[in-house]
């Protein structure tokens, strides 16, 4: 499977232009041969735009999704990208997965909404799902879920092969894309696509870096603090050799029980 991921500068301005500029991001994309374009949290409507995020909110099935179904299927190429998704009254922090048919395969509505306005912006989404593609399952996260090593931990044991971040990663918090993000890959044994912003969006930093990462918790490629395309070909066999090496899956529940007797009971 041949990944891209498209860093955005955050002060790409209007749904019409982000459309556009995806578009022209998918369209270099296919002569590429990528199968999968990967973009930012909240890309359709920017994330630091305050109430604008739920006058661009749209149902999953809105304009913005059905314009890049159409592009999907006539190019070719999958994209997943985030989005604010009306559900009735209720909007979400969501991320949609079209694949290269033009299908929505899944959609996700953030699980855990950090400290600051998103609460305010936001309902609380639940469960997590997965969905095969390019002959790997996929799962998808946003953006502060991926720092719960939980929650990647619960998706890859659910049969995840690759992980989707979709993030908004602020100027102050690089150690995520640094640290956290090439950990959870070497601890799971699972491919980390991580889709952030640069720039500034409304006085609003961000910290670039996005990366993809393979089941050893190597980089593949890694974004500067500037906007850019990276791009790479995921090898799913490298999975099971990264879990054979470092088998903490297997050991997981012996961990766990092991936590669980009393002390005076251990060895």
């Amino acid at each position: 499977m041949r990944v891209s991921v498209v860093q955005v500068d955050a002060g790409l301005a209007g749904a019409a232009n982000r459309l556009s500029w995806l578009e022209t991001q998918v369209r270099q994309a296919a002569q590429k041969n990528v199968d999968l374009v990967v973009f930012p949290e909240l890309y359709s409507s920017g994330y630091n735009v305050g109430d604008a995020v739920h006058r661009c909110a749209e149902p999953q099935d809105g304009p913005f999704a059905k314009r890049i179904q159409t592009l999907a299927k006539d190019l070719g190429v999958a994209v997943a990208y985030g989005y604010p998704e009306r559900d009735g009254t209720q909007v979400y922090n969501s991320v949609k997965f079209i694949d290269d048919r033009g299908r929505s395969l899944a959609n996700h509505r953030k699980t855990v909404l950090p400290p600051g306005h998103e609460q305010d912006w936001f309902t609380v989404g639940c469960g997590f799902s997965l969905f095969r593609f390019g002959g790997a399952l996929v799962a998808m996260v946003i953006c502060y879920e991926c720092e719960f090593p939980e929650i990647v931990r619960s998706v890859v044991l659910g049969g995840a092969d690759v992980v989707l971040v979709a993030t908004a990663g602020g100027k102050d918090w690089e150690q995520v894309p640094k640290f956290i993000i090439p950990a959870r890959a070497y601890e799971n044994g699972v491919f980390m696509v991580y889709a952030n912003y640069c720039g500034v969006e409304n006085g609003h930093g961000f910290c670039g870096l996005s990366c993809i990462v393979d089941p050893s918790g190597s980089d593949l490629a890694r974004a500067g603090k500037a906007e850019a395309v990276i791009t790479a070909d995921l090898k799913l066999d490298l999975i099971s050799k990264a879990r054979a090496q470092v088998p903490f899956l297997r050991h997981q529940k012996e961990v766990l029980s092991k936590l669980s007797e009393p002390k005076s009971d251990c060895t």
